[in-house]
């Protein structure tokens, strides 16, 4: 397997930035790799925190432990701010994990090039 294809391959399952590693270009993948673990990191903690919101309104008795009444909570759309936030995590997210595929095949091509 060529240099090109084991750098997107791990850039595209492993960690966004993964392949830049592999190939060497410390700096780019330390870039993707924050990126994406950044984007990752407050997707979650909104997710997380929705659902600690909820569960303490279980808890504290405001909500009965019905399917029916806590589905619709779980599924409104966030506040409009809290929305926008999100949205822009998750295109960066997105972005730097498909920059980093392509990018890591492109300089793994030109490796691959430069060894023949």
């Amino acid at each position: 397997m060529n240099q090109a294809t084991k750098a997107s391959l791990i850039s595209a399952f492993i960690c966004p930035g993964g392949g830049h590693f592999y190939l060497k270009r410390y700096n780019t993948g330390t870039l993707l790799s924050v990126v994406t673990l950044g984007a990752l990191i407050y997707l979650l903690n909104q997710a997380i925190a929705r659902a600690q919101d909820i569960s303490q309104q279980i808890i504290s008795g405001q909500l009965p432990l019905d399917l029916s009444v806590i589905y619709p909570l779980i599924t409104q759309p966030p506040a409009a701010e809290q929305a926008l936030y999100s949205n822009i995590a998750l295109v960066a997210f997105a972005i730097s994990w498909f920059v980093g595929v392509i990018d890591a095949y492109r300089l793994g091509a030109i490796a691959d090039k430069a060894a023949e």
